[in-house]
Parts: structure tokens; C-alpha cells; sequence
């Protein structure tokens, strides 16, 4: 039977890939101390779609690469990730991620601060090991930017006033820079010319904004046991995104109601979650924004270009329209 999900026929092709991904994040798990392990691979095993890796390796065989070279660097990617997944839950105070309790809230902030810092360290010592300072600049600006990007959004915590652009440069630097950094490492270890890994680049900056606004409205449409994640959750931890952005721009009483929930640093009740869930809903903030990702995934799908092997081409274009209209 075909399988009809470009996410699916992504991991299939990528299966090999995927396999030896898996064994080098296992491999670069190894540790005395028992818990990093533990929790390293309590949350890599937690049911994620491995899409930041899968892009990498996808792009490079968009090319015909035929090494190995991207396969720790494709580790790497997913290290950044997870060690930023378990930071985010704790700053969020998030204890469920991917419908299970998250690590925070299975062995406590402290450790899972620690060894989202181990993994962040260890990603950079695979680098140093790999000998390639065009990537270890790559990646090194990339962690820098996801840190900005945490600390930006910090400072806008029950920013009222945000705008869309505001919103869009959190997303960007925040989520969107992995995607491209994916993007970016898969072209380049298929020796590709600048032009062309700028090309790649922005696709996976573009797919990456798409991904996240429509993580954005799900928190406002979808269920916990389908996001796999607490919904309703972005406003209570004080995140302002486009879905209510584009909401109390025409809804005064909606953003009395977010300013009251602001002062109070959090939903009093649950009739405030769903007042609000609702009002967004009826202000036609979710459709918004999810119009504004299948925007995003346009400019994914123009940004490609023409090179490479046309099959794969098609698959990448797929992936950036299933990421602005995933249901989950």
C-alpha cells in the first residue's frame, strides 16, 4: 500500500540513515554518570518525528551524497534540539511533552537543566571531532540564536502589544533557525555551491516558521491527547502568538480578558482557558495564522530551485505543505 504521508515516505526513504542517526545519538549518550543517558534517551525515545535530522539527510540526498559525513551532524541537530526541549519544559513549567510526562516532571528541573547542558556540550565536542569549522561556525551560531531567541521571548511574556513581525522574529529565531541550519548542513556536505545551500537554507527557515505557527493554532483548536501536549497552554505561560495577535485586534473584550489573565500571571480558572480558546476561535485567529503558514510553506516550495533529484524535490515540497496542515 502507498503511503500518502510525506512525513512517512520522508522516514522510509531516509531508513538507513535514520538507523545509523540512531545509533550515534546512542552511541553519544554513553556516560558514567547514569542519568545522562537515562534522560537523554527517555526523551529522544519519546515518540519525536526526528524531522530536524530528516531534513538534513533528506536535502543531502536530494544531491546523490553518498557519504557519512552527515550522519553525526544530523545527531548534532537532534542534540540541539532535545538539550532546547528540555530547557523549554522547564522555563515553561511544561510536565507533559508528546502525550507523557516530560522529563522535568519525572526527575525535576535541576537534572534536566544539567543534561540539556551536557547534550549541548557534547554536541559541540562531536564537532570539534569531526575537524570541520565551517560546521562547528554553523552550529555554534545557531545555539546562539535559539538562546536569543529563548531570552527574547522571556522578555516578552504578556507583551500585549505584540505584533505580528514581533511574533514572526521570535518564531524565526527561536524554532525556524534549526530548520535551516538542517537544511544548510545537508546541502553543504553534498559539496554544494553557496548559491545553492542559501537556496536549501531558506527553505528549512521557511519550512521551520510554518512548523511553528501551526504548532501555534493547534494550541488553540486542537485536544491534549491529539497535540500530545498540554493545549490552551501558550497564554498561561504568558506567550502572546499570532492566533491571538490577530484575535484582539478586533475584540476589545478579549483583550481586557488576556490583560486581567496577565495580572493575575496565569488562567484563574479553566472557564478563562476556554472563554479564551473560543473567542479566538470565533475572531478566526487560528484559521489566520494557519493561512499564514501554507504562506510559509509557498515560500519553502519556491525556495527549493530546480537542482537535485526531482522525486525527492516533490517530497521536500510535501513536507513543508504537511507541516502548515498537520493536524498534531
Amino acid at each position: 500500500m502507498i503511503n500518502n504521508n510525506p512525513l512517512q515516505q520522508a522516514l522510509d526513504l531516509c531508513r538507513s540513515e535514520i538507523e545509523a542517526v540512531n545509533r550515534c545519538i546512542v552511541e553519544n549518550l554513553q556516560s558514567d554518570i547514569i542519568m545522562i543517558p537515562t534522560i537523554g534517551q527517555y526523551i529522544i525515545n519519546s515518540g519525536g518525528k526526528r524531522l530536524r535530522p530528516l531534513i538534513c539527510l533528506l536535502v543531502a540526498k536530494l544531491f546523490g551524497y553518498r557519504g557519512d559525513r552527515h550522519i553525526p551532524l544530523a545527531t548534532v541537530i537532534e542534540f540541539i534540539h532535545t538539550a532546547s526541549l528540555l530547557h523549554d519544559d522547564v522555563v515553561d513549567a511544561s510536565h507533559q511533552r508528546r502525550g507523557a510526562p516530560s522529563a522535568n516532571g519525572v526527575w525535576g528541573n535541576q537534572a534536566s537543566v544539567l543534561v540539556g547542558d551536557y547534550l549541548f556540550s557534547r554536541s559541540f565536542q562531536m564537532m570539534v571531532t569531526g575537524g570541520d569549522i565551517t560546521m562547528l561556525k554553523l552550529m555554534s551560531d545557531v545555539t546562539n540564536a535559539l538562546a536569543e531567541g529563548e531570552v527574547l521571548q522571556l522578555s516578552r511574556t504578556f507583551h500585549l502589544d505584540m505584533t505580528e513581525a514581533e511574533c514572526l522574529e521570535v518564531i524565526e529565531r527561536k524554532t525556524a533557525v534549526l530548520f535551516k541550519a538542517a537544511a544548510e548542513v545537508g546541502a553543504s556536505c553534498a559539496d554544494q555551491s553557496p548559491e545553492i545551500v542559501a537556496q536549501l537554507a531558506e527553505y528549512g527557515m521557511c519550512l521551520g516558521v510554518a512548523f511553528q505557527l501551526m504548532d501555534d493554532a493547534l494550541d488553540y483548536t486542537s485536544d491534549a491527547v491529539t497535540a500530545g501536549k498540554p493545549v490552551g497552554h501558550d497564554l498561561e505561560e504568558g506567550k502572546i502568538t499570532l492566533p491571538l495577535i490577530v484575535a484582539m485586534k478586533s475584540d476589545e473584550a478579549l483583550r481586557q480578558r488576556v490583560r486581567d489573565i496577565a495580572d493575575h500571571g496565569g488562567y484563574r480558572n479553566e472557564e478563562d482557558r476556554d472563554w479564551i480558546r473560543q473567542r479566538v476561535d470565533r475572531r478566526q485567529g487560528a484559521e489566520t495564522t494557519i493561512l499564514r503558514a501554507s504562506e510559509y510553506a509557498d515560500r519553502a516550495a519556491q525556495a527549493i530551485g530546480n537542482s537535485g533529484d526531482i522525486e525527492i524535490r516533490k517530497l521536500l515540497i510535501q513536507l513543508a505543505e504537511f507541516a502548515a496542515t498537520r493536524p498534531y
